[in-house]
Order: C-alpha cells, then structure tokens, then sequence
C-alpha cells in the first residue's frame, strides 16, 4: 500500500488525517492529528501525537483509528513509500521548514507550506510537488 492509499482510507470514514513535519522543532519533529468529523460534541474523537520518525507516527496511527468501529482489517498493511516521503520530509525539516498535508473527504489533498494553505490536490504527489515549488527546491 502506499502512503496516500492509507491516509485516504482512513479517511474514507470521515476522518480528517493530518501528517506536519516541523523542522525547526528539536526533537518530535513529526505530528500527526486525526480528526473525526463532523465535530458534534457528543460524537468527537481525536487521535494523534508528536513522534521522533514516520515509522513512529504510521505505527500510532494505525493504533488509533483501529479503535473506532468498521473494518481495519487492512491498517497493518505495510506502506511501501513510507520510507521515501520520510527521507523527502526529514530533508525538508533539516531546512527549517514546517510542511504539512492534510486528507479529508470534502478537501482532498491540502497542503501548509511558505505560509500558504492550499486546497484540493487530487495526488498527494501533487499536493508534495507544490510544497517543494513553493519551498523553491
């Protein structure tokens, strides 16, 4: 499975999925933050955390949508180019530079990168490739 194929499933029930690499934090550079929605406060839910790799931030969101209902039977598959955007982000942290994308159902793919936002990418590669024209690299 690819890294996008597994955020836009979980995302598939209405999950919101968050993944920022903050490189001018010292350590626990990676955030992830899942959102249930809508945000009813009777049916809110929140998973996340902030975590020293990618491989530390898939494991625990894995752990985290697993405790909702519906079929996860799929979530332990492993993500064959989660190495590669780690190696991408990591380069992008040691920069300095906060980058983040998001998946939702109604958004797409959105990107937080040079102090803009920007909506609806169709690819995570193409929400990635922006933030990269957008960092000048």
């Amino acid at each position: 499975m690819l890294l996008a194929e597994f955020v836009e499933r979980a995302a598939d029930t209405g999950l919101v999925f968050m993944i920022k690499m903050d490189g001018p934090r010292p350590r626990k550079k990676w955030t992830l933050r899942i959102n249930k929605t809508p945000f009813v406060v009777d049916d809110y839910w929140m998973g996340g955390g902030d975590h020293e790799t990618l491989d530390d931030l898939l494991d625990r969101a894995r752990r985290s949508v697993a405790e909702l209902p519906g079929d996860w039977s799929w979530i332990g598959e492993p993500i064959s180019d989660a190495d590669a955007y780690a190696e991408l982000f990591e380069a992008i942290g040691a920069k300095g530079e906060l980058f983040i994308v998001q998946y939702s159902l109604d958004t797409k793919w959105v990107l937080f990168a040079a102090k803009d936002k920007i909506e609806g990418f169709p690819t995570l590669d193409a929400c990635v490739l922006e933030g990269l024209a957008k960092l000048g690299w």
